[in-house]
């Protein structure tokens, strides 16, 4: 079974995405887990729970859209 040069592409990006986050995500997670509850006190988890998930979307967003466009640029 061949595969084709677009589905090795696909994975490449793939894996790059989830390569990448693990990356970012963790050590971003537990320096908004540090800020948020060492500095600014937050102990509700659920505020403390959706404010991390809040920056970490729209970290998220921005990684994903950078690396998106770097394949889209490099594919055509």
């Amino acid at each position: 079974m061949k595969i084709s040069k677009r589905t090795k592409q696909i994975h490449k990006e793939t894996a790059t995405q989830i390569g990448t986050g693990l990356l970012v995500n963790y050590p971003l997670n537990l320096s908004l887990l540090f800020i948020f509850i060492e500095r600014l006190n937050v102990t509700d988890p659920i505020v403390l729970g959706t404010m991390v998930t809040c920056v970490m979307t729209v970290v998220a967003y921005i990684r994903v859209f950078l690396i998106r466009s770097y394949f889209s640029k490099h594919l055509k």
